[in-house]
């Protein structure tokens, strides 16, 4: 099962937990979603498509993006030496 993080703008409350929840469970592929309102992150836990995850939060009125692993936000390699 892979996992997709989101950042994802505008959620400020439960009600927003409830909005983007509803907006991607539904969505193929989607086992499970984590929702982080003070970090505007968002956990997609399944085989679902990233590109359908942001499509169904804009159209709910979230904004997204992909949120980069830590790991590679924190390298500065080029990936061709240490992996």
């Amino acid at each position: 099962m892979n996992t997709i993080e989101l950042r994802v703008e505008g959620m400020s409350c439960e009600s927003c937990v409830k909005h983007v929840n509803e907006a991607l469970m539904p969505l193929n592929g989607v086992q499970s979603v984590q929702i982080d309102v003070v970090t505007g992150r968002v956990r997609v836990a399944g085989e679902a498509d990233s590109a359908a995850l942001i499509a169904a939060l804009d159209e709910a009125g979230y904004p997204a993006t992909v949120d980069a692993p830590a790991a590679k936000k924190a390298s500065s390699c080029c990936g061709g030496c240490c992996g």
